[in-house]
């Protein structure tokens, strides 16, 4: 009896609960299309993250241009330079009396860092000189980029059995006095059938101006060599001059050299008498 009443009640529990799951009359349709849903969702969604995003929009970004440089060349200083117009003599100071320390070959250039007193001569870098620098004569070199005002340097002491070749005193006052001060020659002993530079100095030692004269150098007593016409030569002043001369021969020779200073007698001078200077030149194989 007691069975039967479960299993009864244990029946109407379960029609109960089949009751409540069949479908009620207010049940909406079904939806026909499922992407639609979909879609409309999605589209919901990138609109409002568009709204969203919309104040923190990234800025736009122009274009860098890139700038090319032109590189504009350093320009290089003009160094003063002396530039040998012959094979020139390079001293150790500024006058014939001093010692010849090399050769400027014709062509060759030095630079210039001063000059004398007197405007004759310039103050160059020479390797070969001691300390590094030396003189050459104005008369031989050309020169380019100096400036306006060139430093004067002033001289190295003569050398003991030297004199001074400007320091002579007029003999008489109101005239000019030339002088023939200096007679020089490279290489010593010269060579045969080779240039030998051959270089001179004169000097007026008056106290006016000497105006157009000659200065002649003779290659073996009276026969030819060299001629420099000057149209002036200041008071005080000293002129430095230079050629090339070859002699031709095979053996061993002395010869006879001479500078001579006016060789016309152009200028009348308060001196005659030293216008000429004498000496003897070897010449080898």
């Amino acid at each position: 009896m007691m069975r039967t009443k479960i299993w009864t009640s244990l029946t109407i529990l379960f029609l109960f609960l089949a009751s409540c799951n069949l479908p009620s009359g207010n049940t909406p349709p079904p939806v026909e299309n499922g992407d639609a849903i979909g879609t409309a969702v999605e589209l919901t969604t990138a609109a409002r993250m568009t709204e969203a995003a919309g104040s923190t929009a990234l800025p736009t970004v122009a274009p860098v241009s890139t700038a090319t440089f032109m590189s504009t060349p350093i320009p290089t200083s003009c160094l003063p330079t002396a530039t040998a117009t012959t094979n020139a003599n390079v001293r150790s100071g500024p006058d014939t009396a001093y010692a010849v320390v090399g050769l400027l070959s014709q062509g060759s250039a030095a630079k210039v860092l001063g000059r004398n007193d007197l405007n004759t001569w310039w103050y160059i870098e020479y390797a070969g000189a001691s300390g590094g620098f030396a003189w050459i004569a104005m008369s031989v070199v050309t020169t380019a980029c100096l400036p306006s005002n060139v430093q004067v340097m002033s001289a190295p002491p003569l050398p003991p059995t030297a004199t001074a070749t400007n320091t002579k005193e007029p003999e008489s006052a109101g005239m000019p006095d030339l002088v023939a001060s200096g007679m020089q020659y490279w290489p010593s002993p010269a060579k045969n059938n080779q240039p030998v530079s051959i270089q001179v100095k004169v000097t007026n030692s008056g106290p006016v101006a000497a105006e157009n004269f000659s200065v002649v150098w003779l290659s073996n007593q009276d026969l030819a060599g060299c001629e420099w016409p000057l149209p002036e030569l200041a008071a005080g002043a000293s002129q430095t001059l230079e050629c090339e001369f070859t002699y031709d021969g095979n053996e061993t020779a002395s010869y006879w050299i001479t500078l001579i200073v006016d060789s016309g007698d152009d200028v009348q001078e308060s001196n005659e008498g030293n216008n000429k200077r004498e000496a003897t030149l070897k010449v080898s194989p």
